[in-house]
């Protein structure tokens, strides 16, 4: 596995961007105060922070002068039902470099696996243990929400999306 430069993934569960999304869907012009999102949404500052920024990585969201606005994509994923929705996701997640990683040793392992610990050694090279330890566990939660692949916790394994 080859050392990659990551960019540190907001820690955000997806159904939170998702949430996100749908609240901007009904408001006027499809944006709002950024300042003024977090009670609508029933959101703390910490968590509304990585959320949108989460929403921004993927290009689901535009950030600018205070407001929050959804992007045509945004819009698309937002109307979307659940299959679509998740195919639509799906094409982000996989350009993200973690996922992208955690999908390439999977498809080039023989039995469909990679180890946990050799990403865990490897964010281990760019972040702190319990940093490295919440990025995977977010890359786990988008990945299997993109069917990018799956995970056996038990096995401490990524596995090919079912």
């Amino acid at each position: 596995m080859v050392a990659a430069s990551w960019d540190p993934l907001p820690h955000a569960p997806l159904r939170m961007v998702l949430g996100l999304l749908e609240h901007l869907k009904e408001a006027p012009g499809q944006k709002e105060d950024l300042y003024k999102l977090g009670g609508p949404l029933g959101y703390e500052l910490d968590d509304l922070l990585p959320v949108t920024e989460a929403a921004k990585l993927l290009g689901l969201v535009r950030i600018a002068s205070g407001d929050i606005e959804l992007t045509a994509d945004g819009r698309r994923v937002a109307a979307a039902e659940e299959p679509e929705r998740k195919e639509r996701l799906r094409e982000r997640l996989r350009k993200l470099p973690l996922l992208a990683a955690v999908r390439k040793a999977v498809d080039e392992s023989e039995e469909g696996r990679a180890p946990r610990q050799a990403f865990l050694d490897l964010l281990g090279e760019h972040f702190s243990a319990s940093e490295s330890e919440r990025q995977l566990g977010t890359a786990v939660d988008w990945g299997r929400y993109g069917e990018i692949f799956d995970f056996d916790p038990d096995a401490e394994e990524f596995l090919r999306a079912p």
